[in-house]
């Protein structure tokens, strides 16, 4: 289902691309604008702030879980994007058939697993157009991995504790059909290291996201100058 999804997507995304290619290529040569790859800057802000939620969806020992994210940093000239990622599990998984053989553990007991890591992160544009925008960004960072069961007397007792590093590579396309409101998909993979084998079976998987993006600042002067607007013409 993950697949489908993802891959349904991205072509709906491609074949839009493709698309509004196709309808600005017949507007006049004038009005053409020219595409570039890896630009060197995008706007007039040499620096600004950057703070964003970076929901992800993904998936721990096979179970599909919904993972929260913040970034706080930095961008320069539009096109460099660095800071730091805080992600968290929105919910703990839980399973009633893994044995957590412990003396005091119910039969078909509950156990429960939840995680966070931080990670610094650097996001490079692709490509920028007043519709379209391609980057990629790169995550390296750490969290632990807390596992908890519940005994006879039905209190949740410490399981395990499993640190773990974690690297992660992803695209994220971005429509943006008002210039402060952005439609965002996002794919990536996430390969942890220095743990244990259980953690990277469980944590070694795809990852996918979607939502809006709202420049904050963008929309408070769309609304000024629309409103300065229609005081100078009145």
């Amino acid at each position: 289902m993950f697949h489908v999804k993802l891959y349904s997507s991205l072509f709906f995304l491609l074949f839009s691309l493709q698309s509004f290619s196709q309808q600005d290529s017949l507007q006049p040569a004038d009005n053409k604008e020219k595409v570039k790859l890896f630009p060197r800057s995008s706007g007039d802000k040499k620096w600004k702030f950057l703070f964003g939620l970076d929901a992800r969806r993904s998936f721990f020992a096979g179970a599909p879980v919904k993972i929260n994210g913040l970034n706080i940093g930095a961008e320069f000239k539009g096109v460099h994007r660095f800071g730091l990622g805080f992600y968290w599990l929105k919910r703990n998984v839980v399973f009633t058939d893994v044995d957590p053989n412990k003396p005091d553990s119910a039969e078909d007991t509950e156990v429960r697993f939840d995680l966070g890591y931080t990670s610094v992160f650097y996001e490079r544009v692709f490509l920028k157009t007043r519709w379209w925008e391609v980057a990629f960004p790169v995550h390296l960072g750490g969290g632990r991995i807390i596992g908890t069961y519940r005994d006879t007397l039905s209190a949740m007792q410490p399981l395990l504790q499993k640190p773990f590093s974690a690297l992660l590579f992803s695209s994220r396309v971005k429509f943006y059909p008002l210039t402060w409101l952005a439609l965002r998909i996002s794919g990536g993979y996430r390969l942890t290291f220095n743990t244990d084998q259980v953690v990277k079976e469980s944590f070694n998987r795809p990852f996918y996201g979607f939502g809006l993006s709202i420049n904050v600042i963008g929309l408070y002067q769309a609304i000024f100058k629309s409103d300065k607007n229609s005081k100078n013409k009145s």
